[in-house]
């Protein structure tokens, strides 16, 4: 279960959920499988019928230390204020160079229904991992992990995998925003293709856990892959 932390009114005021620190994975019930992203953790804030200084759909890009990072990336910012398909969202994501690799963007560009071994609309080897290509400059991306609220609604309650499905069709992807992909057990087959694309290792979230801002959990656990497993 999550700590006790208050979830605080004004969203702009929220923060990521993140695993709780474990020296080893625990075991969870019935988990989902997503690669572990690096980059800068965010919640993007996206409010349609609110406007911007120019005229445009509000966006605001808040860092897991409250920083606004709406400027970070502008390509990113500007991406995200006509991507979004809903009124209003909060999405919990991270600003990241990995999703455009090209190594990794063979696996993972085309969003589209999952299940099994199907990887955001592809289905996949797991033992086959994508080339990688390290000599070219890499954009930065938003990629989507998990969603908050929409159109006014706090989702905090409703479990992982129905707010991952509304996630899916909230957002119009592209180059710089992306939906992260997930799969179910077994996680070795993936760990080794995922590593393989970059990749430090997988978070497993338990498909029936639920959201609370700010605070850390039992229900979600990080596998770092070993040097072997390349």
């Amino acid at each position: 279960m999550p700590g006790v932390v208050e979830i605080p009114t004004d969203p702009l005021d929220w923060r990521p959920q993140s695993a709780r620190p474990s020296r080893r994975p625990r075991a969870l019930a019935d988990p989902v499988i997503e690669p572990l992203w690096q980059g800068i953790r965010v919640l993007v804030h996206l409010d349609t019928a609110r406007r911007a200084a120019d005229g445009g759909p509000w966006c605001r890009i808040v860092a897991e230390d409250g920083a606004d990072a709406s400027e970070v990336e502008p390509a990113v910012t500007a991406a995200l204020r006509s991507a979004a398909l809903a009124r209003d969202a909060v999405i919990d994501g991270f600003l990241t160079r990995q999703a455009t690799r090209s190594g990794v963007n063979v696996a993972l560009v085309t969003i589209g229904r999952r299940s099994g071994n199907i990887v955001m609309g592809h289905r996949v080897d797991p033992e086959i991992a994508p080339p990688l290509d390290d000599d070219t400059p890499h954009p930065l991306a938003f990629v989507a992990v998990d969603l908050l609220r929409v159109d006014g609604q706090d989702l905090f309650d409703i479990p992982l995998l129905e707010r991952k499905r509304i996630l899916d069709s909230l957002l119009e992807v592209g180059e710089r925003v992306r939906i992260s992909p997930y799969t179910r057990p077994p996680v070795e087959g993936w760990m080794r293709s995922w590593r393989a694309a970059g990749f430090e290792g997988v978070v497993l979230k338990a498909a029936n856990s639920r959201y609370h801002p700010g605070a850390e959990t039992d229900d979600w656990t990080v596998a770092l892959a070993s040097p072997s497993r390349r």
